[in-house]
């Protein structure tokens, strides 16, 4: 089982600007889903592509295709694409830094919610930003999450 906590405490210690998103965010909304990586949106900017590098290399993050870190070097340049993914010693970890279907990362930001997860403070997208995202993708899984959302929703300004 990956250890989102590590990885979420990693990000909190070099004070990383994230928002959780995708499969964690859903079960912190209360969801039932089952997921094995953390997704997060970061802002594009260089400052926090730095802090994500000093965050993650203790972990050892490499790209899921070499099978190892040995050959890879973690570093700002691993930021060229606009979804970065990465297996780490505490899980897979996949970094947006476009997020279709919202407006921005900073009104992301704004409107997300800050949870207790594990004892830390995280940041967790609001269940309408996030049927927005699932909208976006528009795949099967996303249409059954959406569903999901709008139910969750629902309970919630019940």
């Amino acid at each position: 089982m990956p250890e989102f906590a590590d990885l979420l405490r990693a990000l909190n210690s070099e004070s990383v600007r994230y928002v959780v998103v995708g499969g964690l965010a859903m079960i912190l909304h209360g969801s039932t889903y089952v997921t094995f990586d953390l997704d997060l949106a970061i802002s594009a900017d260089d400052s926090s592509s730095a802090a994500m590098v000093r965050a993650l290399a203790p972990l050892h993050p490499f790209p899921p295709q070499l099978g190892s870190a040995s050959n890879f070097v973690w570093d700002e340049r691993s930021f060229q694409t606009a979804v970065v993914e990465l297996i780490t010693d505490a899980g897979q970890i996949d970094i947006l830094r476009i997020v279709p279907g919202v407006d921005s990362f900073d009104g992301l930001w704004e409107r997300s919610e800050v949870r207790k997860l594990s004892g830390l403070d995280v940041r967790v997208a609001c269940i309408d930003d996030l049927i927005a995202m699932k909208s976006a993708a528009n795949r099967a899984k996303d249409r059954d999450h959406i569903r999901q959302l709008q139910i969750l929703r629902s309970l919630n300004q019940s």
